[in-house]
């Protein structure tokens, strides 16, 4: 948490998305996919929150949530301190300019069809508040700050490499001075050696504007080195959330111990002696999610508890309880251990 602000930037209170699946001529008629149920979450200025889980967790329409590009089937989303969660169209447009999105695929997320410096200029002028010089100035000064040269305004996405690509898309997401951005996987689909490059920009552009990012990830290499704070999603669910560091070398819910256990160490001797958390099974339905805590059907430590601790892993759901300052993670039996 930022101890020098009062209240976060972004926060979502018990916010779910459901979405219908099938139809009445498919088998078992319309279902109801709960991507995410009841979550809350909370963004501080100038921080970094880390949102990791496995794929299907959940995590990047959770992202979407947060930037309205998804309606919010119930729940909160409150943009400093103001609930939007049922803004219109009309109503979110000039909170658009602060809460913008950076997506995973580079070679998808622009217009082909388009010329870079347009691609870039088209916020502006959506929101049509810049003379065109004033754009134009706009458009060399992004270029500038994502590494790029404004020789290259007149080429085409496909002239580029993905690298190059995705600090385009940074590039019109920062066009407006937003206070947050949502970047969903935005440097999985780039070779190792573009990735550093693309991490330290963002790191450079937060400094700067003390900007606030929601960092999706399923490498928990990546979140550990950009996050502030992480939030560890399951199945919908939020299952545990804190401090970076504290999370690598304390995570306390099971879950967590096996994503930051399957992480590779350099040191062969360190992985010989290490101890692996093994998750087995596939991940449930969300359609039909276990009762009580979705993680018992896969949790190697549900195994091992006796009758009544077991029952109640399976009727009652764990609420997130506190394990240290700003630590919480949402099992009965969460007991902080030391994994890598």
């Amino acid at each position: 948490m930022n101890g020098a602000a009062t209240a976060p930037l972004l926060e979502a209170v018990g916010l779910s998305k459901n979405f219908s699946i099938g139809g009445r001529l498919s088998p078992g008629g319309r279902k109801t996919v709960r991507a995410v149920d009841n979550v809350s979450l909370q963004v501080w200025p100038g921080e970094t929150v880390g949102l990791v889980g496995e794929s299907g967790c959940g995590k990047s329409t959770l992202g979407r949530c947060l930037v309205r590009l998804y309606d919010v089937t119930s729940g909160q989303l409150r943009f400093k301190g103001e609930d939007i969660s049922q803004y219109g169209r009309r109503q979110l447009r000039p909170i658009r300019e602060e809460m913008q999105m950076v997506f995973q695929d580079p070679y998808a997320s622009l217009n082909p069809r388009r010329r870079v410096g347009d691609l870039i200029a088209e916020p502006l002028r959506v929101h049509g508040r810049r003379s065109r010089a004033e754009i134009a100035a706009r458009v060399r000064e992004l270029m500038g700050l994502v590494g790029l040269s404004t020789d290259q305004l007149e080429r085409f996405p496909h002239e580029f490499s993905g690298g190059q690509r995705q600090r385009i898309g940074i590039a019109r997401a920062l066009a407006l001075r937003p206070k947050v951005l949502v970047l969903d996987e935005p440097v999985s689909a780039l070779d190792v050696s573009i990735r550093a490059g693309i991490l330290n920009l963002l790191q450079d552009a937060q400094a700067a504007r003390d900007l606030s990012y929601v960092f999706v990830s399923h490498d928990l290499s990546v979140v550990r080195h950009i996050a502030t704070r992480v939030a560890v999603m399951y199945l919908g669910k939020i299952v545990e959330v804190a401090p970076v560091e504290q999370l690598f070398t304390a995570a306390a819910h099971p879950y967590t111990q096996a994503l930051i256990s399957a992480i590779p160490v350099p040191d062969p001797r360190k992985e010989r002696s290490r101890r692996r958390v093994v998750v087995t099974g596939d991940v449930p339905s969300a359609v039909n999610p276990p009762t009580g805590c979705r993680f018992r059907t896969r949790c190697p430590k549900f195994a091992t508890l006796s009758e009544d601790k077991a029952e109640r892993c399976i009727n009652e759901e764990p609420a997130r309880l506190q394990q240290e300052v700003d630590h919480v993670a949402a099992c009965h039996y969460a007991a902080a251990e030391e994994v890598v």
